[in-house]
């Protein structure tokens, strides 16, 4: 297995101290020399592993200033009904849908509690990977009943965020939802369609979704886990009794 250069190595722990949080936002890295002590590598080594870490969008170079620390993640807050896709584009990135698929499959178990439906009903499913910048951020499926949704089929490649095709084309207004959010480690399939390595993190989010207190949609949503970050705030304390 060929070793990986120094450039590549420095870049893989800088990366790391700034996901961890060694760095806050809007801080600047150690200036080159610093860096250069530290790695024991030479300035055009610490220049290539900025640069990476510059496309990743995790810094910023500002000529006579130094390198900035960027607020690298989308945040989603769990107080308002947020689509995946409204809050990228809300975060400043351009989004676009890739490999969208609408078919029919029968309920599982759980989805049929989900949606209040039977277990072997019908259901639309709607699968596609959103896309952030041109890079793969998102696996969406989507499961919703038949009769609320005629004609879907339809609309394959047709539109990016559900639920404001829900809103303009059907008149479902969503205006509530019950999420229940994991982290697991990226399969191979996920690895593939994400463009990550394999065991790399994923937010894994099981949401059904509401309009006026009827179940809508159930989804299922694998997230790129060092892209994105989600936003609670909590009013009142639980007391025990």
């Amino acid at each position: 297995m060929p070793r990986r250069p120094a450039y590549a190595k420095m870049y893989d722990v800088i990366k790391k101290e700034i996901v961890d949080g060694e760095y806050a936002i809007g801080e600047l890295l150690p200036p080159e020399p610093e860096l250069e002590r530290r790695f024991n590598v030479s300035r055009t080594t610490v220049r290539r592993a900025v640069d990476l870490l510059t496309r990743e969008g995790l810094v910023h170079v500002q000529q006579g200033k130094g390198t900035q620390v960027l607020d690298y993640k989308t945040h989603q807050s769990l107080n308002l009904v947020t689509s995946i896709s409204e809050t990228l584009r809300q975060k400043g990135f351009e989004v676009t849908t890739k490999g969208m698929q609408i078919d029919y499959v029968e309920a599982t178990p759980r989805l049929a509690k989900n949606l209040e439906v039977n277990t072997g009903d019908q259901l639309v499913r709607i699968q596609r990977i959103q896309v952030a910048d041109g890079k793969p951020m998102v696996i969406m499926r989507n499961f919703l009943k038949p009769e609320s949704v005629p004609d879907i089929k339809r609309y394959v490649n047709k539109f990016s965020s559900l639920y404001s095709f829900l809103e303009d084309r059907y008149n479902i207004n969503i205006d509530s939802a019950k999420d229940s959010i994991s982290a697991k480690c990226a399969d191979f399939t996920e690895a593939s369609m994400l463009d990550i390595e394999i065991g790399s993190a994923i937010l894994y989010m099981r949401r059904v979704t509401y309009a006026a207190g009827v179940p809508v949609c159930a989804d299922r949503i694998s997230i790129v886990g060092d892209q994105y970050e989600l936003d609670v705030n909590m009013v009142g304390r639980h007391k025990e009794v």
